[in-house]
Order: C-alpha cells, then sequence, then structure tokens
C-alpha cells in the first residue's frame, strides 16, 4: 500500500511540471523571463487565456498606466534616472513597461514570428513611445544591451524601427504600411527573417505579413555582440501624455501567441499555427 501511495504523489508532483511544460511550447519555444518587473503594481502581468487563442492558448499582457519597475540586480529602474545611460543622458526613468526578454541569446540567420492580437478597445497612447516586440544586442564589452529594431505603435501604424547605431533611429524600407486599426479584434501574425552583425554589406532584416513583405532594412545591424528578444508592452517617454490634452492615461492590453524562432523558414512553418 505504502509503494502505491508513494508512485500515486510522484505522479501528482511531476504533472504540473509537465502540464506547464506543454502549454509553453504550444505558444513559444522560447524560454523568456520577466523584464525590469521588480515593484510594478501589477506583478502578474502575463495571463494565459484560451481566447482569443491560435491554438488552445494565448498569453494575456497587461499594462496598468506608468506602472514601472526595476530590476532584480543592479540599480537600473523605470521609475528613477540614475544618470548612467551615455546614449541618452539618462539611466531608466520615464519609462513603464509589462515585457519578457529571452534567456537565450544567438547569433546569425533566424528566422521569428510573432502573432498580435489587439482589442477593439485598444488606445493608442502618442506621443509616448510603444514597442510590442523588440530585437536587442547584449554588447561584447561591458554587457551593455542595446535595442536593434523595436516594433513601434507609430502614426497609427505598427511598424519597425531600427537602431544600426545607438542612439539612431531609422525605418528602413517601408513597402506596406500595418494599421493599427486593421488589426483590431484578430490576430496578426508578422514574421522576422534576419542576420544580425557588424558588416554593412551583410546584415538585413525583412517583416512578412500574410508571406508578403511589408518592411526591410538592409546594413549594419549591430557591433559583433550576440542577441536576444523581447515581447510585452514597454512604454518610453511617459512625460510626454498631458492628460489636460489627451485625456486620462489609459491600460493597454495585448494578446500574444506565436512566440517561435527557428534557423530556417521550414523549421518555422512547422511550428506555427495557421
Amino acid at each position: 500500500m505504502k509503494k502505491y501511495i508513494i508512485i500515486f504523489l510522484s505522479l501528482f508532483i511531476i504533472y504540473p511540471n509537465l502540464s506547464s511544460k506543454v502549454i509553453a511550447r504550444e505558444i513559444t519555444n522560447i524560454v523568456w523571463n520577466k523584464s525590469v518587473a521588480k515593484g510594478k503594481k501589477l506583478s502578474k502581468f502575463r495571463e494565459t487565456v484560451t481566447s482569443p487563442a491560435l491554438g488552445t492558448k494565448a498569453w494575456k499582457i497587461t499594462l496598468l498606466p506608468k506602472d514601472c519597475g526595476r530590476d532584480n540586480e543592479g540599480n537600473y529602474s523605470d521609475c528613477k534616472n540614475n544618470g548612467k545611460d551615455a546614449v541618452v543622458g539618462h539611466g531608466g526613468g520615464d519609462r513603464a513597461r509589462s515585457e519578457y526578454s529571452s534567456k537565450k541569446r544567438y547569433r546569425g540567420e533566424k528566422w521569428i514570428s510573432v502573432s498580435i492580437f489587439l482589442p477593439n478597445d485598444f488606445k493608442s497612447v502618442e506621443p509616448v513611445s510603444t514597442s510590442l516586440f523588440q530585437i536587442y544586442e547584449w554588447g561584447t564589452t561591458n554587457k551593455q544591451r542595446h535595442p536593434r529594431m523595436m516594433l513601434r505603435v507609430k502614426n497609427g501604424k505598427l511598424e519597425p524601427r531600427y537602431y544600426p547605431v545607438n542612439g539612431r533611429d531609422v525605418p528602413g524600407k517601408i513597402n506596406k504600411h500595418l494599421f493599427i486599426d486593421d488589426m483590431k479584434n484578430k490576430w496578426t501574425t508578422i514574421i522576422f527573417h534576419k542576420k544580425m552583425g557588424k558588416e554593412a554589406g551583410k546584415g538585413f532584416v525583412k517583416m512578412y505579413v500574410n508571406d508578403t513583405l511589408y518592411n526591410e532594412y538592409n546594413g549594419r545591424t549591430g557591433y559583433g555582440g550576440e542577441f536576444f528578444n523581447k515581447f510585452g508592452i514597454y512604454h518610453s517617454w511617459i512625460s510626454r501624455w498631458n492628460e489636460d490634452i489627451h485625456g486620462e492615461y489609459p491600460t493597454q492590453v495585448v494578446y500574444y501567441d506565436n512566440l517561435f524562432r527557428a534557423s530556417s523558414k521550414k523549421k518555422l512553418f512547422k511550428l506555427l499555427k495557421k
């Protein structure tokens, strides 16, 4: 009898771990960690939902108005300027996010997908900068991290902005616009084909929606470091929001699915849920 009790308890302990792994694989093949989240008002800003979802489950990300946090280690904070950012003149402050960062870094050519669902009541916070997905570089010296692509809400559109040199923002070649209003109440699957590196003639990022090339950038895409991704809602320059002009600062909700990364288009399409 004791033997069967031990077996039963073992299955009970193991099952939740297996279940959580299955749920994660259904949405993503990437391990994600919370980014700059300590002290946020809404600490559990990611929920697993069954609707809307492309498969059986998806992730719901919520960002409360100006809900900022800080790193678990070090002195970086979205709430307070530490004065140590050499690029923009301040380290932290004037930002808020409900965002996850991929744990594993990579180099070279990759295919990446992200499916985004915007609810009907999604409201832009422009002129505050909003990013929903990012490609980041982990620097070769001093472990500096810099964005190389931010998928940003800008002038009623969701468009990639590229940062080939720290602090420099370029739009790439726009072949077609992805309008925010057209994304509401439905899933939009975005695919990035990218090769990151510091050689000007070899790097590129191409953005596809429904097999149509919406945007492309060719040239230098980094400084020779390793790369990782971020997804979620990230606001910067939140002080630009003037309630007398823009009204009450809104809560934003965005749903995510198909967060996959692969070494080839064929491998990526095997993971995607149509």
